[in-house]
């Protein structure tokens, strides 16, 4: 179980600079088994939760035994690779719930003109012995209906532990890639880091068409053990995309993703 977390709500974070590079962008792709062109010259928006994983960490909070519960984009603008951003965040709530304490958090990303680009909001729950209490600043922790119907399936994957453990290698989180930290916690075996479903997410809309812009919410229910495979499934309304999520080997959701809003310039024609 871990401490009450040490910093306080409206914490304002030291505003940094941003560069997600093409070989980074490439490496953790191939990683999740994803082609690594799927965006072509767009930055999977994935990468912006890994600054905002350092900044977490620099005050000296560890992240170790943390789990990550939400994640919401909301794309105000294309963003390219290889272009600098200004990133700058705070901590908006921290809440008492069922096993612990939820602390949410949320981060601006602009361009070296002030342009805004992507929000990106955050919540982890960190487990501790002894809390009760739930609603209020958390009500956005509750996940759409588990049971909904008019899911298809798009791909079936299995992971690798080797991949797994190599997109995680940077270390600030050994429960993605050491089997000893991953039982500490309860956990069989080491498990996939929530933003590799979060590219999984991001290459599904990738394959429908450039994304301009978009509100895409993710919750995630379960872990995705770094040996274990993994059914995408999505759910249309007259062809528009409203949801999707990921199913366990054990045909568990391991988590779901909302498409609130998107505008995406759709794929040319193929040639005759």
């Amino acid at each position: 179980m871990l401490d009450p977390y040490p910093l306080p709500v409206g914490y304002v974070y030291e505003a940094r600079a941003v560069a997600i590079d093409r070989a980074q962008q490439l490496a953790k792709l191939s990683a999740c088994g994803i082609d690594p062109e799927v965006h072509g010259d767009r930055l999977d928006l994935t990468f912006l939760g890994l600054p905002i994983l350092d900044a977490l960490l620099e005050p000296g909070v560890p992240l170790q035994g943390q789990v990550h519960l939400y994640q919401r984009f909301i794309q105000h603008a294309p963003v390219a690779m290889d272009v600098q951003l200004h990133m700058r965040g705070s901590i908006t709530a921290i809440e008492q719930v069922a096993k612990g304490e939820a602390v949410r958090w949320s981060f601006l990303f602009a361009d070296p003109e002030g342009r805004e680009l992507v929000t990106v909001d955050r919540a982890g729950l960190r487990p501790r012995s002894g809390v009760s209490g739930s609603g209020g600043a958390t009500d956005f922790l509750a996940a759409p209906d588990e049971d909904a119907l008019g899911f298809k399936e798009l791909w079936q994957r299995t992971l690798r532990p080797e991949e797994v453990a190599r997109y995680s290698s940077d270390g600030r989180n050994r429960i993605h890639s050491d089997p000893d930290i991953a039982r500490q916690f309860g956990f069989r075996a080491p498990i996939a880091a929530g933003l590799m479903a979060v590219h999984y997410y991001l290459e599904a809309l990738a394959r429908r068409g450039t994304v301009d812009s978009m509100d895409l919410e993710i919750w995630f229910k379960r872990p995705m053990f770094w040996d274990e495979r993994l059914t995408l499934q999505n759910q249309t309304d007259g062809g528009r995309l409203t949801a999707m999520r990921i199913v366990n080997q054990a045909g568990k959701i391991a988590s779901q993703a909302r498409v609130n809003a998107i505008i995406a310039a759709p794929l040319p024609p193929a040639p005759s």
